[in-house]
């Protein structure tokens, strides 16, 4: 299974999110459904149901108060031309990066593999790009939501997420939850 550790957002951030995605409805562009929406800690890739058993463990080994979280700001990353655009976070990133090292050393003492970034950027994805036609109107749009509030939330809990590729986009299910 395809699987990764995930801040849970609640509902009116999500909300919110999806307002400013609004501005993003271009084409060669795919949206995040609100539903899917969450902020990555760390991306497992393919494990099997042992490592998702060590991943659990990984996950309640780690001991963490809720903290607050802000998310404002589009930005995008590129190596060359953009592919993924995302809302980043205000206050909390030094919370989130703390609690993607943690979740780090946790998992490596499992014996559970995960994508290790050297500068980890929390964030919120809002869409995907595949090609930009109207290169003019997405650069419109990032301009706009440069400053975008999507608002604050306490931190509260993570998840161990399973993620399966449809035709659709990407359809996400919980395999197990800590509450913070």
């Amino acid at each position: 299974m395809r699987a990764f550790i995930a801040l849970n957002v609640p509902e009116h951030v999500r909300r919110r999110a999806e307002e400013i995605e609004n501005d993003f409805r271009i084409d060669g562009l795919t949206l995040v459904k609100k539903e899917e929406m969450h902020l990555t800690l760390q991306f497992l890739g393919e494990i099997d149901a042992a490592q998702a058993e060590n991943a659990v463990d990984a996950i309640n080994s780690v001991k963490r108060q809720p903290f607050a979280v802000s998310l404002s700001g589009v930005s995008y990353f590129t190596p060359r031309l953009i592919r993924v655009i995302y809302i980043g976070t205000d206050k909390g990133t030094k919370e989130l990066r703390e609690l993607y090292a943690k979740l780090g050393s946790a998992l490596t003492s499992r014996g559970v593999g995960f994508d290790k970034e050297k500068n980890y950027t929390p964030h919120l994805t809002i869409a995907r790009v595949k090609r930009v036609n109207e290169m003019r109107r997405l650069r419109e749009a990032l301009e706009k939501n440069a400053n975008a509030d999507a608002g604050s939330f306490i931190a509260s809990s993570i998840s161990l997420k399973e993620s399966s590729l449809t035709p659709y986009g990407h359809v996400y299910r919980n395999l197990h939850e800590l509450k913070l």
